[in-house]
């Protein structure tokens, strides 16, 4: 079984988020030949229905970073931050950052406790709330701003052992998730449930939370918009997300088959 895993934001999508149609082609068409298309994001599921379409949603779907996989609309394997602990790491960067970009994921919904706008330019659904009075409960991933804060090495080294922040988006995101989850893991899961061998999983991504995919699977391809890390954990650099670098690198593989 040869497997296809894809990240989304900065690699399959291009920068206005929108999916081309030669990566669409090339995506039909290597199903047809028989693999397997698994998207792997930090993205919750409902940031992803509507972007992709729904031929590739009826499958194995790896979201919030390996937090949660879904079969189709099943929620198959969940990995989720215990609510105590959230609160006591939320009222800590609170207290230690006054005026510090919180959001949390919980049960499919964001709660943030600020205008999620000023950092996406764009308004997904989400509650405002103040966290100093909330309801805490068992959590997907904390999302942090980081671009006020000096040393996100701090938060990492106040964290419990079990969990652990991964800083995305060029250094102004942190998030923060249970110390097991990540898209690897989610990958050797699904292997083990498949029955797929990890040295026939090509992986793409361009993100420090994909860097393991990229290292790990049996091709690892960082698009040519990844930071120099991530390029040099991969086996191979593909084009800018923006000049269908994954598009090619399937027809690359198309041709190969024929």
């Amino acid at each position: 079984m040869k497997v296809i895993v894809t990240d989304l934001d900065g690699t399959l999508l291009r920068q206005d988020k929108s999916i081309s149609d030669r990566t669409l082609k090339a995506m039909n068409e290597i199903v047809n030949k028989g693999f397997k298309f698994i998207v792997a994001t930090a993205r919750p599921k409902r940031a992803v229905v509507g972007i992709i379409p729904s031929r590739f949603l009826n499958y194995y779907l790896i979201c919030y970073n390996g937090a949660e996989v879904y079969f189709g609309d099943q929620l198959i394997h969940s990995n989720y931050l215990d609510a105590d602990t959230v609160k006591d790491t939320v009222l800590w960067l609170m207290a230690n950052y006054p005026g510090i970009r919180i959001s949390l994921e919980i049960m499919n919904r964001l709660y943030a406790n600020f205008d999620v706008r000023m950092m996406t330019g764009w308004l997904p659904e989400y509650t405002f709330v103040d966290f100093g009075d909330f309801e805490f409960r068992p959590t997907a991933k904390i999302l942090v701003d980081l671009s006020e804060v000096d040393d996100p090495g701090r938060i990492n080294r106040f964290l419990p052992d079990d969990f652990k922040m991964v800083v995305t988006d060029g250094g102004t995101l942190g998030q923060i998730a249970h110390k097991d989850v990540s898209k690897m893991n989610a990958i050797r899961s699904l292997s083990n449930i498949l029955g797929f061998s990890l040295d026939d999983v090509t992986a793409f991504g361009d993100d420090y939370n994909d860097m393991d995919m990229i290292r790990e699977c049996g091709t690892g391809i960082a698009m040519g918009n990844a930071s120099e890390e991530v390029k040099r954990a991969a086996k191979r650099v593909a084009e800018t997300n923006d000049n269908d670098g994954v598009a090619i690198e399937l027809e690359r593989i198309i041709e190969q088959l024929d």
